[in-house]
């Protein structure tokens, strides 16, 4: 019996996917589970593997095309069993179109191919195991796929192909800024151009400048899409509250040479914050809501966000279960994801499966914000700068840590008062480690 291969669902605010590369080709056998092809999405890139055992008998879309979700691409026979009538000169399906923005006139126009201005390294999954395998450093590897995505193909390439004069990674860093190589200066041996003397013409050229006209990259837009429908779709309602981190930098430090020595692991105060909301969460399901049509869903899972900022934008990949994780598996979960967020390198499920998110600002000399929500979430918590402050202590002038936490609830699922009281609880958790850590 016939299965047809889709692009699946790829997240609840995700309408179009686009195949960046087949990984077979008609004919091929196929087992369950194996990677078809590299589909692309908002922000991420990823494979999609084949849902049933047989041969790649027909592909309907070629790479290139966007289109809807849920759009028929291929279809998987049995062995010796002949295609559907229905798919055999099926028409292509239907491309879906983007506008792009009008580039600004004195921008260069970059060759087909070639990586964005802006972004981090972004790579296919078969593309980093064949990295891997040759032990090439991706980012010597030029992309040939839409936005500067490396293929399979562009490693498979790039490994046979003999070293160039310049580095690599100068080549690189040059071609993403629209800058010609012959034209930076080099300080190295024989004046070859080095990394760095690259990495600081691009900044040059691609810093804001008074009167400098940027065209929104996709990444820039979905943000702004995002931020646009949250704010005025959800009603947002803001409470603050000081939180006095004495203790809690202290326990911080306590277990700080225990986690190092046995775990080989660095739990930062994020850490803790996601693993104390994730717990205050359990009493205030609600914090863990969305609004579909006229229904609140409550979310069977606490997933919680962090907000991490890329050069163009910010990404909230999310940590799983964060209720039930241990403090250790939290801070791999969250080094893994911030790591990966910067190599592009996420897969569509951990930046979709977010239930609530931090939104931290605290190496900056920021003592609050507000922080729009995260659709379709219904609360946010920004984390401002800790600071001193003075107190009288009976009668007698002392000083403490304290750090303002922003709470942001979608009024339409969170009542102030049951905001209030979630504020408070999370509060003395924090102010608490000791008990509120006791069994993680």
């Amino acid at each position: 019996m016939a299965t047809e291969v889709v692009i699946p669902m790829l997240g609840v605010t995700i309408e179009t996917g686009i195949i960046v590369e087949w990984l077979k080709k008609e004919g091929d056998s196929v087992q369950k589970g194996e990677s078809l092809f590299v589909v692309e999405a908002d922000k991420v890139v990823t494979e999609v593997e084949s849902p049933a055992a047989g041969v790649l008998a027909k592909i309907l879309l070629p790479a290139g095309q966007k289109v809807p979700v849920l759009t028929v691409v291929a279809v998987i026979t049995e062995p010796g069993e002949a295609v559907p009538a229905r798919f055999l000169g099926a028409a292509p399906a239907p491309a879906v179109a983007e506008p792009e923005p009008a580039p600004a006139a004195a921008a260069p126009v970059p060759a087909p191919g070639a990586p964005t201005a802006h972004g981090p390294l972004r790579a296919v999954p078969a593309a980093r195991a064949l990295a891997r395998e040759k032990g090439l450093d991706l980012g010597t590897v030029k992309g040939s796929g839409p936005e500067g995505v490396i293929l399979h193909r562009d490693v498979a390439v790039f490994s046979a192909a003999p070293a160039t004069p310049a580095s690599h990674l100068a080549r690189r860093a040059a071609e993403k800024a629209g800058l010609p190589l012959e034209t930076i200066p080099g300080t190295g041996v024989r004046g070859r151009i080095m990394q760095a003397d690259v990495a600081a013409a691009a900044t040059a050229a691609a810093a804001p400048r008074l009167g400098k006209i940027i065209p929104m990259d996709r990444m820039r837009r979905i943000i702004a899409r995002r931020m646009a429908e949250s704010a005025f779709t959800a009603p947002h309602i803001y409470f603050f509250s000081d939180v006095g981190m004495d203790a809690l930098l202290a326990f911080r430090e306590q277990i700080l040479p225990d986690f190092e020595a046995r775990l080989g692991l660095r739990p930062s105060v994020n850490d803790f914050l996601i693993k104390a909301a994730a717990l205050t969460i359990r009493d205030y399901p609600l914090l863990n809501a969305s609004v579909k049509g006229d229904e609140i869903h409550i979310q069977p899972d606490i997933n919680v966000c962090l907000a991490v900022a890329l050069p163009d934008g910010l990404i909230t990949p999310a940590i799983a279960a964060a209720d039930t994780c241990g403090l250790a598996e939290i801070v791999r979960q969250r080094a893994d994801l911030v790591r990966r967020a910067r190599s592009g390198s996420l897969t569509v499920a951990e930046l979709e499966r977010g239930t609530f998110t931090i939104s931290s600002l605290a190496q900056y000399d920021i003592t609050h914000f507000t922080a729009i929500l995260n659709p379709p979430q219904s609360a946010i918590l920004s984390v401002g700068r800790t600071r001193d402050r003075l107190y009288l202590n009976n009668g007698q002038v002392a000083s403490e840590r304290i750090a303002t936490l922003g709470l942001s609830v979608d009024h339409r699922i969170i009542d102030g008062t049951l905001a209030a009281e979630f504020l408070q609880a999370l509060k003395a958790r924090l102010e608490k480690p000791a008990f509120a850590f006791m069994h993680i």
